[in-house]
């Protein structure tokens, strides 16, 4: 995990270097995305720790400051066994985004953005010839911020560090549902972007 870190610190901090000599790109008003991320969380897991989540969105960039899009994120929640039984668990998010941008000088266009949608976690333990699982779902709501690093004239990374705040209505094991619960939930990732169409404008630094 810390490996991972570090690797994924050291590209961006390479791109971020490249990116101040270069030439200042301006968002393409009207142009589409798509984005893969991978990150941490500071949700716990079935044993106890912390695991990376990795997703995936799409969106379209209303004018060179505001963009509205969706997305996906998968939380593997790790796994247990212990006496013959073992146990797992993982979250996903799903839900509209909206991000705004800050005035661009250089390839590194700082925003911050809003989040929310739907959650959903379950978890499973089986063994000794039972099986029980459990599901309990809800939604989530969250505030953020980064920068978008352009590599290139319509790609890039992007560090981001994000809040949500997720709810679970009453949770179903086998048909009984057990109190509503709430968490928060506190995220770093690190994300390669792809921008496509538009009408783009460029501007020497």
């Amino acid at each position: 995990m810390r490996c991972l870190v570090k690797s994924l610190c050291v590209s961006i901090m390479f791109v971020l270097v490249y990116s101040v000599t270069a030439q200042a790109q301006g968002i393409a008003t009207g142009s589409g995305e798509v984005t893969a991320n991978l990150g941490f969380s500071s949700v716990k897991g079935t044993d106890n720790g912390r695991h990376p989540f990795f997703g995936f969105s799409g969106a379209y960039n209303v004018a060179p400051f505001a963009a509205v899009g969706f997305e996906y994120n998968y939380h593997p929640l790790g796994s247990v066994s212990d006496s013959g039984f073992t146990g797992s668990e993982h979250m996903q998010l799903l839900g509209p985004v909206v991000r705004f941008s800050l005035p661009q000088a250089t390839r590194v266009v700082p925003y911050f953005l809003v989040d929310g949608g739907y959650v959903s976690d379950h978890a499973s333990v089986s063994g000794q010839g039972v099986s029980i699982g459990a599901t309990r779902s809800g939604g989530y709501f969250g505030l953020g911020g980064g920068a978008s690093i352009y590599a290139g004239n319509n790609w890039g990374v992007r560090p981001e560090f994000r809040y949500d705040r997720e709810h679970f209505g009453a949770t179903n094991v086998q048909g009984v549902s057990i109190a509503s619960s709430g968490q928060n939930d506190v995220q770093f990732s690190g994300a390669i972007f792809y921008q496509f169409g538009g009408k783009r404008s460029m501007k020497k630094k």
